[in-house]
């Protein structure tokens, strides 16, 4: 593969004078058109093409994206990691990934990282965690940061986010479509937009019908123990439905059906939050509210390029899409 060095050779100039022609930046320096054919001529020979982190630091610019994720082991996260890498690399842009596992320290520390690597931007997934100290600590970068999902506090920066609402409205819509009559949500911390948004979402279904909210941290150990709880008190009827604030709970209630020998949907059916991958090979196959992961990604990195531009930016809002599976309706099946 052809250098800038061959390219200079070829060409008889200097590596400057290769890089002031291919690579002009904000401000063209002036070079001769005889000179300037003559290292394109041999650019075209060599087949060189400038890289695009070289062509963004002849513009001042890096070519490069950070973002930084709570957790990556939370297969949501990854999903969306993905969508913001595809949307930068169509940019000829290059992502950072940092993974913070939820500590304060980490995030500030990825922060300082990203600065003095000279990111372009910064794009934080899970914004919907995000605590006064976290919030502190972004209000010190340096660069254009964008938000995916929406914090607890109103924040200078723009986000894209699901509409986490109207997603669980539908969840519970479909419950209710399919004759469910004690639908249970199993929620996550309250502490979160998501979580506080999904659980209204599921209220707003719920008037005038038989309605319980059950909170957890948001882990699945938490939410199986906490489900099983409730099952186990024979003292009320137990619920034939469950919307799972995440697939994870879902996958937890999932798990103590099997435990309890229940059919899924017959016994109790199960839709969760997030569609992870995982969903569509589980037996019986899960039901969720599909989050856009492509999309976020996309308009994060639209949303970076318009605040390099100087341009205003506004909050987007993203619809969920209902997957049909058979832990809410289909064959189903049950555990021995």
């Amino acid at each position: 593969m052809a250098t800038i060095t061959d390219v200079a050779k070829a060409a008889g100039v200097s590596i400057a004078t290769v890089s002031r022609v291919l690579s002009p930046g904000a401000i063209p320096h002036p070079v001769r058109a005889d000179t300037a054919e003559r290292v394109r001529d041999a650019a075209r020979r060599l087949r060189f093409v400038p890289s695009p982190i070289a062509r963004g630091l002849a513009g001042r610019r890096s070519g490069l994206i950070g973002l930084i994720v709570p957790d990556l082991s939370d297969q949501h996260y990854p999903q969306i990691a993905v969508g913001v890498e595809n949307a930068a690399s169509a940019s000829e842009l290059a992502v950072l990934i940092c993974n913070t596992i939820g500590e304060v320290e980490r995030l500030t520390e990825y922060v300082q990282l990203l600065q003095a690597r000279r990111v372009d931007a910064i794009v934080l997934s899970g914004a919907t965690t995000l605590n006064a100290v976290e919030l502190l600590a972004l209000q010190h970068s340096e660069v254009p940061l964008v938000l995916i999902g929406r914090p607890t506090v109103p924040v200078p920066w723009p986000n894209v986010s699901v509409d986490n609402r109207g997603g669980a409205r539908q969840a519970t819509q479909h419950l209710i479509r399919l004759g469910f009559q004690r639908i249970l949500h199993l929620g996550g911390p309250r502490q979160q937009t998501t979580m506080v948004d999904r659980a209204r979402g599921y209220s707003d279904e719920m008037v005038g019908r038989p309605s319980e909210i059950i909170e957890s941290t948001g882990t699945p150990e938490d939410g199986y123990a906490r489900l099983r709880q409730r099952l186990s008190d024979e003292t009320r009827p137990p619920p034939d439905a469950v919307f799972a604030a995440t697939d994870r709970l879902a996958v937890a209630a999932m798990a103590l059906a099997a435990d309890r020998h229940m059919h899924v949907p017959r016994d109790l059916a199960i839709i969760g939050f997030d569609d992870i991958p995982l969903g569509a090979h589980l037996r019986p196959s899960l039901s969720s509210m599909a989050q856009p992961a492509d999309e976020l990604g996309a308009v994060a990195i639209d949303m970076v390029q318009r605040l390099e531009a100087g341009e205003s930016v506004q909050p987007r809002l993203l619809a969920a899409r209902l997957v049909e599976r058979q832990s809410t309706r289909g064959p189903g099946g049950r555990y021995t």
